[in-house]
């Protein structure tokens, strides 16, 4: 069966297993596949934390389905030590936003929300017509008038005084 691994972050793969194939063989692949070491790889499945020793059908996993990569930090050895900064953090919306999730909700809660507002962007992004891209890029592209003053229909009432 055809399985597809996303991560928080927009990345995925496709593999070809077995029901009868354990998570950890699949944490194997996938460390193959998008070069995330296993130790670092947390999998959910509808909310659920996959654990390594049981078998994709343990989890009623069929054709189809769609695991969600969480990836943990890697573990310090010596905690006492600076970590050093090895490459550059993405500065991505949705890596900002994962991280954001992950500080206030339990793992699989913070997946559920950023795949929540991940599908309403794109479903949102998929019913602008040209017309309404060309209308937004007009607005940002053209020199601001009379900046500092509300537009008609602003939330200013005629009693303020600035």
């Amino acid at each position: 069966m055809l399985l597809t691994v996303k991560r928080l972050l927009g990345q995925q793969c496709r593999l070809q297993v077995s029901g009868e194939e354990r998570i950890s063989l699949v944490k194997s692949l996938v460390c193959e596949e998008l070069n995330v070491p296993e130790n670092q790889q947390t999998l959910l499945f509808q909310g659920k934390v996959l654990e390594g020793e049981h078998k994709l059908s343990d989890y009623l996993i069929g054709p189809e389905s769609i695991l969600y990569l969480v990836i943990k930090k890697p573990e310090q050895a010596h905690p006492e030590e600076p970590s050093k900064p090895t490459a550059a953090q993405p500065h991505s919306v949705w890596y900002r936003l994962s991280q954001v999730l992950e500080k206030h909700f339990r793992t699989s809660d913070a997946v559920r929300v950023l795949e929540r507002v991940l599908n309403d962007y794109y479903k949102g992004l998929g019913l602008l017509s040209l017309e309404n891209i060309e209308e937004l890029a007009g607005d940002l592209l053209s020199p601001e008038e009379g900046e500092g003053e509300p537009e008609e229909g602003g939330l200013v009432n005629e009693d303020d005084h600035f």
